[in-house]
């Protein structure tokens, strides 16, 4: 399993942006729109949100966390992370197959009755995963299988012993995911991720549902 989210990094060079939003000039932290007489840093912001970035606003000004999250999407993209938006971050960032934050996604919390335990995943989630699914299929199972196990198999009442397990289970059921989210995503509904924890053992049992939810 895996997507291929580390890998060398080329460096992100050059003065202006060709490729990117409307020819904006590199961005880095410091900076407040408009930049060039454009809302630059605004529209970055509003990408990295989109894919997931943790606690992202978008409010035109390109502090911590705007280059902490520019950083982290370098990483996944496998470019320098230095904390600029230049060409090659910019035309990772807008292209099709730009990778989502999948640890700022958020899935909720479980709730358990016996061996068995429940997460649901909420309406803004599962249209924000089912859209980049549709848009990037050629990677919809690998990323899948990645976000399962990270959210679902990070659960505190699995033991460490048993994770390997677990990520096992959520590779062979990926593709049921994927189909309940699409379902989900265009019913404007939740998913609810069933998940058998016996005590002391490994994951036997992984289950998907499109549910009508408030959230």
């Amino acid at each position: 399993m895996g997507s291929g989210l580390i890998s060398r990094s080329p460096i992100d060079a050059g003065p202006l942006v060709t490729g990117g939003p409307g020819g904006c000039p590199l961005l880095r932290a410091g900076q407040t729109d408009p930049v060039g007489g454009k809302d630059c840093v605004r529209v970055l912001q509003r990408r990295l949100r989109d894919l997931g970035y943790p606690g992202q606003r978008v409010d035109g000004r390109f502090g911590p966390r705007t280059r902490a999250n520019v950083m982290a999407f370098q990483r996944a993209s496998g470019l320098r992370p230095d904390g600029a938006a230049g060409p090659r971050t910019l035309a990772a960032l807008f292209g099709g197959s730009a990778p989502l934050a999948l640890s700022g996604l958020d899935l909720g919390s479980p709730y358990c009755r016996g061996e068995v335990c429940h997460f649901v995943v909420p309406r803004g989630a599962t249209r924000q995963v089912g859209n980049w699914l549709a848009n990037n299929p050629g990677r919809a199972v690998d990323a899948s299988a990645d976000l399962l196990a990270l959210q679902v198999c990070g659960a505190a009442r699995i033991a460490t012993i048993a994770r390997f397990g677990c990520e096992k289970l959520v590779e062979r059921e990926a593709g049921d995911f994927i189909a309940t989210l699409r379902s989900a995503a265009g019913r404007n509904a939740c998913v609810r991720i069933s998940i058998g924890l016996p005590r002391g053992g490994t994951p036997n049992l992984l289950r998907f549902a499109s549910v009508t939810c408030r959230s």
